[in-house]
């Protein structure tokens, strides 16, 4: 039976340069393999306006997921038949309503939201100029915040939000208020759209390099963590992971490799 595959990839400090954001070094390979009729897939915390503007740089309409999972776009390019939207989140007017009527204000009042900064604290807390800020809040589903409190406190935030049925998702840089959903039920999403058309078999590629990456990995049929000196393999726990030894992007290039490797 003929394979299909498919690459879900997280995009900053995986395939995008962790300071610079850049992916220019890899960009020769990553059209090598759209060309080979593999399945480039972007599943990251970043909005739809920062996806397109990645497109765009790579020259590619690429479907896409965003917002940490909250919802799946372009799919139609892939096939006509395929939906070009599915939304899995609520809008962040009723997530924010929730949050604000759910947790105690003991909590709340440690969550500074980035939107409320200044535009030089934003800048330091996301590396972003002023335009690429724009589209980092530009979001429809979910908002970073930075929280304040000690470590029993933040245990104790977690909860009370899971209680209150949304999600707080953890990246590189700021935590995320979403809806509870996750880049490992949006990647479940579009594999299940893809079955209902194919008969090849699908083979999935996860790739990231932090903890809101995590149920990714351990859903994808091959698992790869880009070289991340805070999110080491022993904090994951998934047994057949592949680890590349340079960091994002030449680190994206690298365990992709080894995973092809493992299927062609």
């Amino acid at each position: 039976m003929n394979s299909k595959i498919l690459i879900f990839t997280d995009l900053d400090g995986t395939l995008l340069d962790r300071d610079t954001f850049k992916f220019d070094k890899i960009f020769y390979y990553l059209k090598k393999l759209l060309l080979k009729n593999i399945h480039i897939i972007p599943n990251s915390s970043k909005t739809r306006q920062e996806i397109e503007n990645f497109n765009q740089e790579l020259d590619e309409n690429l479907s896409f997921v965003v917002e940490n999972g909250a919802a799946i776009h372009n799919l139609n390019l892939i096939n006509s038949s395929f939906p070009e939207k599915i939304s899995l989140s609520r809008e962040i007017d009723e997530i924010l309503k929730i949050f604000e009527i759910k947790i105690p204000n003991k909590y709340k009042s440690k969550c500074k939201f980035v939107k409320n900064l200044s535009f030089d604290k934003q800048s330091k807390i996301l590396g972003l100029n002023k335009e690429n800020i724009k589209a980092a809040l530009n979001r429809q589903y979910s908002t970073p915040l930075l929280f304040e409190g000690s470590k029993s406190d933040k245990i104790d935030l977690f909860k009370f939000v899971n209680d209150a049925g949304l999600s707080l998702q953890e990246g590189g840089r700021v935590i995320n208020l979403c809806d509870k959903v996750s880049k490992s039920q949006a990647m479940k999403n579009v594999i299940k759209v893809f079955k209902k058309i194919t008969k090849e078999k699908l083979i999935t590629v996860g790739v990231g390099d932090n903890f809101n990456d995590l149920e990714m990995l351990k859903n994808s049929d091959i698992p790869c963590l880009v070289f991340n000196d805070k999110f080491t393999l022993e904090k994951i726990n998934i047994n057949n992971c592949l680890v590349s030894k340079k960091p994002a992007p030449e680190g994206w290039e690298e365990v992709v490799k080894l995973a092809l490797e493992k299927i062609i």
